[in-house]
């Protein structure tokens, strides 16, 4: 195995196998199935030669990280090694479709995974015990940007509760269709857009809405100078099934996104929307998830407090 580790990373600590040790901040925490342990430790030698810093035990297996109480630790990536689909790793490959970068799945062996679980622009990495290198490349590429960007890590506790919701998606009537859910969206933003927008104050502002099929554009002048604009789009980086938004004006047909929401089906609730905002509402990287009537309050809120702090 190439030696990496004489890198600027070299001051790192290698890995760390206890999570009771000094340190809660890792890179990555690495699940694995069970007898796949020698899989999980020639990526954990590789990641040791890299510099990069490992929370992994012997034990740490899916049904351990599904189960079990986590360590207060907080990580770069969450890595679960695919070897079958199962329960825990089909709600992880649905987490990654749905759009939460912070978990990196790595397919091993010869494992199959139907199209419906993969996102349309993710390229999924692939290793096994004889060449967990090739992907060591790819996290350690991925872990420095992170750094350079000064993007924090996210609470294995939090990461973990947003992947279990995943599990329950089974559950969903074969009546729920994500494409309907994603036109009643688009229909019901550009309604409520253009039934608000009379109300702002007529004396400062003119606020148009233009509701195509694939896109609905918002826009907010004053004296003919745009001060506000929204664009709400069928489909996007986020998957074909999700409403994209892009904040500010740019050039049509580019690919840009400040966050998108995707249609998911809960139990009790029914039809919601999971929207993974990048910059959308102002409050930095997060996923939650809500009803689009909830999703177009924020929205309007958003625009009013773009309009109000940067108009005088």
């Amino acid at each position: 195995m190439t030696d990496l580790a004489t890198h600027d990373r070299a001051d790192r600590i290698s890995a760390v196998e206890d999570p009771n040790a000094d340190s809660s901040a890792f890179d990555v925490a690495i699940s694995f199935a069970d007898g796949r342990q020698g899989a999980a430790a020639a990526l954990v030698e590789a990641c040791e030669q890299r510099g990069l810093t490992v929370l992994h035990r012997p034990d740490y297996t899916h049904d351990w990280w599904a189960s079990t109480d986590l360590p207060d630790a907080r990580v770069r990536y969450f890595v679960p090694l695919v070897s079958a689909v199962e329960e825990f790793t089909e709600a992880t490959l649905r987490a990654v479709k749905a759009g939460d970068e912070y978990v990196l799945p790595i397919f091993v062996g010869d494992v199959a995974v139907p199209a419906e679980l993969l996102h349309p622009h993710v390229t999924y990495l692939r290793a096994d015990e004889h060449h967990a290198d090739r992907c060591v490349d790819v996290l350690a590429t991925r872990v420095e940007a992170a750094e350079a960007a000064n993007l924090d890590r996210t609470r294995l506790v939090d990461l973990l509760g947003r992947v279990k919701k995943h599990a329950n998606s089974a559950g969903t009537p074969v009546t729920f269709s994500r494409y309907a859910e994603q036109d009643a969206t688009l229909r019901y933003l550009g309604a409520q857009f253009a039934a608000a927008l009379p109300g702002l104050d007529r004396h400062r502002f003119t606020g148009t809405v233009h509701a195509g099929d694939a896109r609905i554009a918002v826009r907010v002048e004053q004296a003919g100078d745009p001060v506000f604009a929204l664009d709400i789009q069928r489909g996007g980086i986020g998957g074909d099934e999700t409403v994209n938004f892009v904040l500010g004006r740019h050039d049509a047909g580019s690919a840009c996104s400040n966050g998108w929401a995707r249609p998911v089906y809960d139990a009790e609730a029914g039809a919601l929307l999971e929207l993974r905002d990048l910059s959308l509402l102002g409050g930095g990287s997060t996923t939650r998830t809500l009803p689009k009537e909830e999703l177009f309050t924020a929205l309007w809120e958003r625009l009013i407090e773009v309009i109000t702090t940067t108009v005088r």
